[in-house]
């Protein structure tokens, strides 16, 4: 039975071999035609390639998701904690039995902490979803439904869901969003205003979502006014105060580092004293905050020597190269983040600016542009590297030149396949390209190369075109067939998580089929055009 497979395996190869000769005849007869159409192929192809749509990394399912929360500034933390709890509860109602951890961090600690943490005061919170590695709903379906849900249950809180995880936000140099417009100048009003223009202008296309500014100006706060006269004629420092006035407001473990040791654990904690938060709310308690004097056996309270007044200050204030800064984000749904920032930066060059302010784009978007270029050189590289390298084998330069262009070839497929498949340009597909270069010159090289030898075995131009095309189809079928088999599983991804690789084995599947087929037809013809030969009468036949 094995040797009546191989039998029926070697006259099928064979039979198509005899049927790629008969239509090499004909093709070659037909060369300028055919040529002409390729190139309107390649072309057709390139247009596709570049109006794909671009991203910086493919999307994947990696079944975290995490919840930027922002409720209106000045929120006590009691009445922030109190938000987040419903908002867990809604969460858990709609993850069901998909969820296995959810965590909450509200608020921030007033020191070093500080860094590690995207909150800037008790308005602020993330929660971190963890769903089940067998979860039945994808997360950016679960992220669509709450996002929804939430905005209607949690009115004027502005909400912001990742579903990216650690390599997403890794490469999105931790911005919460991928789309990050910045706008740099010198006055925070003034940069307010833009941002909020910019943010309107953002909002308006219909892929965009959660579209928020990081920076507010709208803190609550006292300005505390201090007569350092009296002050010092009621032997109070001004340093001593201010410590008091951090005390009532956050804790004296902001400057005083005192902890208790658990015995029974061995844990420390850190020890200190505040204020009653329902207290603080109170527009007088600043006022009566006591501190010790010097020349005074009673300690003085604040207003004996200090004017306390209600103001708004910035929540924060970021810089970039030295320049103050806003930064507006925004997701994206059911469209590329490519796509989406060429339309923003369409409507943002219409945007006016005042003298000294600038408005770029940061984040994920940048680091496209950046990855881009360098890729795109790389791929140059690889192209002018094949044609140096080959060059020296067959001692020519019109020959590794026909091998070269079969690269062009291999486009056509990749264009065609991201097509019919709704897949992005990204580094994962631009390096299936780059692979595909050394794949589909491959090709050629073997093509050519026995050509060349049955024409320096006295050989007529025509019949060596054809009769070492003919010789060279089993081993350009074979090595096209083992790349593609080899690759289906990783292009049809069949487990979570493995979307990522998606774009680079439809981009060498796409490349490797098209550059075989067409590379049995295209090189002989640019063989026919561009290699000399020793017999002047075959090119009168090839065109006859």
């Amino acid at each position: 039975e094995q040797i009546q497979t191989q039998g029926f395996f070697q006259r099928f190869i064979e039979k198509q071999r005899e049927n790629y000769q008969k239509a090499l005849s004909g093709v070659l007869k037909r060369r300028g035609s055919i040529l002409f159409l390729i190139v309107g192929l390649f072309v057709l192809a390139s247009y596709v390639l570049v109006n794909l749509g671009y991203e910086l990394f493919p999307s994947t399912d990696v079944g975290q998701m995490e919840i930027q929360v922002r409720m209106e500034s000045g929120t006590p933390l009691r009445k922030s904690n109190e938000t987040i709890a419903k908002m867990e509860e809604l969460i858990r109602t709609e993850t069901g039995s998909d969820l296995q951890q959810l965590i909450s961090n509200i608020g921030i600690f007033y020191d070093l902490p500080a860094a590690y943490t995207p909150n800037s005061g008790t308005m602020d919170a993330f929660i971190g979803i963890q769903l089940k590695p067998e979860h039945e709903v994808s997360t950016p379906e679960y992220a669509r439904r709450l996002r929804k849900k939430m905005t209607r249950a949690f009115p004027g809180i502005e909400l912001s869901f990742n579903t990216g995880g650690l390599i997403t936000a890794a490469l999105n140099e931790g911005k919460p969003s991928p789309i990050d417009v910045q706008v740099k100048g010198n006055k925070l009003e003034v940069l307010r205003e833009l941002a909020e223009r910019i943010k309107d202008t953002i909002s308006t296309i219909s892929a965009t979502r959660d579209v928020t500014i990081l920076q507010r100006l709208d803190q609550p706060a006292k300005n505390i006014d201090i007569d350092r006269i009296k002050a010092s004629e009621l032997g109070v420092e001004p340093v001593d105060a201010i410590k008091n006035i951090v005390s009532a407001l956050n804790s004296s473990t902001t400057y005083s580092k005192s902890f208790w040791i658990d015995e029974r654990n061995g844990n420390h904690y850190y020890v200190g004293v505040t204020y009653p938060e329902n207290q603080i709310d109170n527009e007088h308690v600043l006022e009566n905050v006591t501190i010790a004097s010097k020349t005074h056996d009673k300690p003085i309270p604040f207003r004996a020597f200090s004017k306390i007044s209600e103001t708004t200050n910035a929540v924060e204030i970021n810089h970039h190269n030295l320049s103050r800064v806003f930064n507006v984000y925004a997701n994206v749904e059911g469209e590329d983040i490519g796509s989406v920032s060429d339309k923003i930066q369409a409507l943002l060059d219409d945007l006016e600016l005042p003298k000294g302010y600038t408005v770029t784009f940061q984040g994920e978007v940048a680091v496209i542009k950046s990855s881009f270029g360098d890729l795109g050189l790389g791929l140059a590289l690889a192209v002018i590297m094949a044609f140096l390298i080959i060059t020296p084998l067959f001692r020519s330069f019109r020959l590794p030149l026909i091998i070269i262009l079969v690269f062009p070839l291999g486009i056509i497929g990749v264009a065609f396949l991201m097509y019919v498949t709704s897949t992005y340009l990204s580094i994962q597909s631009i390096m299936g390209i780059i692979m595909m270069v050394g794949i589909a010159v491959s090709y050629g090289n073997i093509l050519v190369d026995r050509i060349n030898n049955l024409i320096k075995e006295g050989k007529d131009k025509t019949e060596a075109i054809i009769n070492g095309a003919a010789d060279r189809f089993r081993p350009v079928l074979m090595t096209a067939s083992t790349t593609i088999f080899g690759l289906l599983p990783t292009a049809m991804a069949l487990s979570k998580g493995s979307e990522s690789n998606v774009p680079l084995a439809i981009a060498v599947i796409g490349g490797t089929f098209m550059a075989m087929i067409l590379t049995l037809f295209i090189v002989p013809i640019l063989y026919s055009y561009i290699a000399k030969s020793t017999n002047t009468a075959t090119d009168e036949q090839i065109t006859e």
